[in-house]
């Protein structure tokens, strides 16, 4: 009995701090002055309930857009496992907007609470139970209360891990490609259960289901691109359509630099997402760095290999408006990193949550008001 206890409060006190953040930034946001919305809307997605208006915002037009008309060559970028769970609620009655916001909020509860799952299988509790509420007050974790795909991603990411970890190999590949799905960069978790097998296999040789389990995620991958090839005559139109977002390849130095640069121009008329992006890129590397140099933190090698992956691919992505493109959003899905924030000392963990909590209040604030945050 004390056990559950402790399994319930280590992941509805994290979430209700989250939770309560995000609602009362909100609440406080409407009594503000709203920034002119922009970028794509909706025009079918029609009036939405009082409580979910505000969290209807930037992508989330998209996502809902994609479930009611479709894909076309310019929504294709985005990938489909969130269309697919919208479309199932809305085979049920609900809307476009209630069904996104249903299912991601759904799904922001369930990455507490494998998180705390999987930190547990690998760490001591008090480290587990501090990474989550790092990851509570992630100031840009508003995203999971919104129709972002980041709520799916993690929750399918970490149950790969925590499969992985438990040498469920089969559960480990198709939480993988449910994954990549979800996000392209899901391909990735390939590597992941690849070097997991390999170092609970390395002294049994004999040929296994299990070796087939690393490739269910590309797998995955190559079924978008048949979609892809039938629908548009190209099998990567995901991947060429992101020039008409205005993404191209680019040094993450120099587009770090040209952040910067233009945060400089802009001044203090910037967007919140090219200041945010100014201080959470660097605070990303130097805390993996320190996790992958420092015996300190004891992240398993399987751990690092992903959360570098997912912190410098996007890095290479970049557009002469926003040279650093959502990388403040991107950071809420490297999981290590909220391993290493919960290695802080007391004091100094204190004044993280503290100050996070502030900025995740703040960002929510700005997101809902039409700012661009990430």
């Amino acid at each position: 009995m004390t056990r559950l206890l402790h399994l319930a409060a280590g992941i509805w006190r994290p979430y209700f701090l989250h939770s309560g953040i995000v609602l009362f930034s909100a609440w406080l946001a409407a009594s503000l002055p709203a920034h002119i919305p922009a970028g794509f809307i909706n025009p079918f997605l029609g009036d939405a309930p009082p409580l979910a208006a505000p969290f209807l915002r930037w992508d989330a037009h998209w996502y809902t857009y994609i479930a009611a008309q479709g894909y076309d060559e310019k929504s294709v970028v985005f990938f489909p496992m969130l269309v697919f769970f919208i479309r199932a609620l809305n085979g049920l009655g609900l809307s476009h907007a209630v069904s996104g916001l249903l299912v991601c909020n759904l799904f922001a509860f369930l990455s507490f609470a494998v998180m705390h799952a999987a930190f547990h299988r690998d760490f001591p509790p008090r480290t587990a139970d501090r990474a989550l509420l790092a990851y509570a007050v992630m100031p840009t974790s508003f995203f999971l209360n919104s129709v972002y795909t980041e709520p799916l991603f993690l929750t399918f990411t970490l149950a790969c891990v925590y499969y992985a970890r438990r040498q469920l190999w089969l559960p480990a590949g198709i939480c993988a490609a449910l994954a990549a799905l979800t996000r392209n960069i899901g391909v990735c978790l390939s590597f992941f259960v690849a070097y997991e097998l390999y170092l609970h296999s390395r002294n049994d040789r004999r040929l296994s289901a299990d070796y087939c389990s690393p490739f269910l995620a590309p797998a995955a991958l190559l079924g978008y691109i048949a979609y892809n090839a039938f629908s548009f005559g190209d099998p990567l139109a995901f991947v060429h359509s992101q020039q008409v977002w205005g993404r191209s390849f680019g040094w993450p130095p120099d587009n770090y630099i040209r952040n910067w640069d233009l945060l400089g121009v802009l001044w203090p008329n910037t967007q919140a997402g090219i200041a945010l992006d100014a201080f959470m890129v660097p605070a990303g590397v130097v805390g993996l760095g320190a996790a992958t140099l420092s015996r300190r933190h004891h992240i398993p090698a399987s751990y690092l290999i992903v959360g570098w992956l997912w912190l410098m691919i996007p890095l290479y992505s970049t557009s002469s408006f926003l040279p650093l493109y959502s990388m403040s959003r991107f950071l809420l899905v490297v999981f290590p990193l909220y391993l290493v924030c919960a290695g802080m000392p007391k004091a100094i963990f204190a004044c993280f949550l503290i100050v996070d909590a502030l900025l995740l209040s703040l960002c929510t604030v700005l997101f809902v008001n039409w700012y661009w945050v990430g």
